[in-house]
């Protein structure tokens, strides 16, 4: 039976359906095994909405597609055990709930939507008296959110579904791969993690191994060994003999070595099959954990669920469910390597505190602002985890690394649930050093800007904006400007690199819309496709500076 990835396609399904039909039968014809609500075999679960149940089932599926159009969807209330989903449409949901599980998310915005999204951000009020035809605005609220996420999901637009199954063509193997190298990698840091531990075990309890594989392997193996160094003996004492002795013996040494590797290579599959038969044996997981492994993970990296099932962690200490405290939260400078192990980043927020579990995550929020990703949190598992201590990798830049988290605050969850109080992330920052940067960058920035080099004002430009809003505040008056002439310098930056301006004819030479033409009636700056064009008729298209040139007259 050969492989077949399970794809979950996420979209509304009455206003798509035709949409949906037609990714089914691509994913279908490639080897793929799509899961779609509305399909006859999708499976239901006793005693749950069905829109619900749809959770569970994308939850065994390695890749996500999501279709958002301008239709939200009907929200809901009733989501079974997922109640943090109440009020939510089941896009909404599954997209979230996909994220959330870090599941590998492809997401197709259709180019209307993602238009009238550009327009909105910008001015939410924008279609409050009068929306575009179909459209939901939170439909864009859900774009917002999800283009918000940390990590994003991989985000394209279409405008039909010939489009879409182009982009899938190019990307989602792509996507499958990186999976599969993944759980690759898990399987391999499992199965070398338990096989290092045997070989590092006590002499008794490696006999204790030994006796478990196969005893006549390792009986013959003694012996083939014991006949090949006699063989070398023999040769070494008939030097000189007749040519057919001496061919006889090299005959009876070959056939030696050659047996001797099948054995060994034998006696490798036997210990790899301990290794792995020891990862579903309750009972020999146990043993190992009670006689070969460190009374609590040591300050290692923190792999994957797989290894917490090792040591046999949970998050109950007599029966109680047992609460993380976190004492702080704060930046530090680390090795790259760390007795002798593989760290792979040299800066990273460290938490510091008591009762943390195998499995726990942290989240962060701005202190003092309430906004829609404050009130869903986003939990993720650190890098590296230790009892009382935590890690995550960040910005190894000394200045804007530690900077970037202040004014944040952070708060840790074990697997059961039970939460940390917020604290605050701390640092002794230079802030006299830190405004002087701030004032430096700015001034630069304008400079460059009023010689008409808005490329090279960019950067200093973010920088005087980031140091204004950590130091001084996100709603502070002097921030609100910097960030208003930081936005500038981006549009001007963006505007340069385009050859044509509003009003000018142009004709679209590559892509899928190659041949049509029309007038650009706006710019989208600081996005691929910057030009709206109007066609003499039917609707407005975007297209990019790559794909068009100026119509001829006539």
């Amino acid at each position: 039976m050969g492989f077949s990835p399970n794809v979950f396609l996420s979209s509304s399904c009455y206003e798509l359906r035709d949409l949906r039909a037609t990714v089914r039968q691509w994913l279908s014809d490639r080897g793929f095994n799509p899961i779609l609500s509305e399909a006859g075999d999708f499976p239901h679960a006793d005693g749950m909405p069905p829109y619900a149940a749809c959770l569970p089932t994308l939850e065994e599926c390695p890749l996500v597609i999501g279709v958002i159009d301008r239709y939200y969807g009907h929200p809901f209330d009733d989501w079974g055990p997922y109640q943090r989903y109440a009020g939510l449409a089941p896009t909404h949901a599954e997209l979230r709930h996909a994220l959330d599980m870090g599941k590998r998310v492809l997401l197709y915005v259709h180019d209307d939507t993602w238009t009238f999204y550009e327009v909105w951000r910008k001015n939410p009020a924008a279609f409050a008296s009068a929306p575009p035809t179909g459209l939901d605005i939170r439909t864009l609220e859900m774009f917002h959110e999800l283009k918000r996420r940390n990590p994003a999901p991989w985000i394209n637009h279409f405008s039909n579904a010939a489009t879409l199954l182009s982009s899938l063509n190019g990307e989602i193997i792509n996507q499958l791969y990186h999976y599969l190298r993944e759980r690759e990698k898990e399987r391999a840091d499992l199965s070398q993690y338990l096989l290092g531990k045997l070989e590092d075990a006590p002499p008794e309890a490696r006999k204790r191994i030994a006796e478990a594989l196969n005893e006549d392997l390792v009986v013959e193996r003694d012996a083939l060994q014991a006949r090949v160094a006699e063989i070398d003996a023999d040769l070494e004492r008939v030097e000189g003999a007749s040519r057919e002795k001496i061919e006889n013996l090299e005959r009876q040494k070959a056939a030696a070595e050659r047996r001797l590797s099948e054995v060994m290579q034998q006696a490798t599959a036997a210990r790899n099959l301990v290794a792995h038969s020891a990862a579903k044996d309750v009972v020999w997981l146990d043993h190992i954990r009670r006689t070969m492994m460190p009374p609590q993970p040591s300050r290692v990296p923190f792999h994957h669920s797989a290894e917490v099932a090792l040591r046999g962690y949970h998050a109950a200490a007599g029966g109680q469910l047992v609460k993380p405290t976190l004492s702080s939260a704060t930046w530090e400078t680390l090795s790259y390597m760390e007795n002798g192990l593989h760290r792979g980043y040299r800066a990273g927020i460290v938490f510091r505190g008591a009762n943390f579990v195998p499995g726990i995550t942290w989240t962060t929020r701005r202190s003092g602002v309430e906004s829609e990703s404050s009130r869903t949190q986003s939990w993720r598992l650190p890098n590296i985890y230790w009892g009382n201590y935590l890690e995550v990798s960040t910005h190894d830049d000394p200045i804007e690394g530690p900077l970037s988290w202040r004014g944040y605050e952070f708060q840790v969850r074990n697997p059961e649930g039970q939460t940390s109080e917020w604290v605050k992330f701390t640092y002794p920052f230079d802030d006299s050093m830190l405004e002087r940067i701030r004032l430096e960058q700015l001034q630069k920035g304008r400079e460059l800007l009023s010689n008409d080099q808005p490329n090279d004002a960019v950067e200093p430009m973010r920088k005087a904006y980031v140091f204004s809003d950590r130091m001084l505040g996100i709603e502070h008056q002097e921030t609100l400007q910097i960030k208003g002439e930081w936005e500038h310098v981006r549009g001007a930056a963006a505007l340069a690199k385009l050859r044509f301006r509003v009003g000018d004819p142009l004709v679209v030479k590559d892509g899928p819309l190659a041949g049509k033409s029309g007038v650009v009636e706006r710019l989208l700056l600081n996005h691929v496709h910057a030009y709206l064009i109007k066609p003499a008729e039917g609707e407005p298209f975007q297209a990019s500076d790559a794909q068009v040139e100026r119509s001829q007259p006539g």
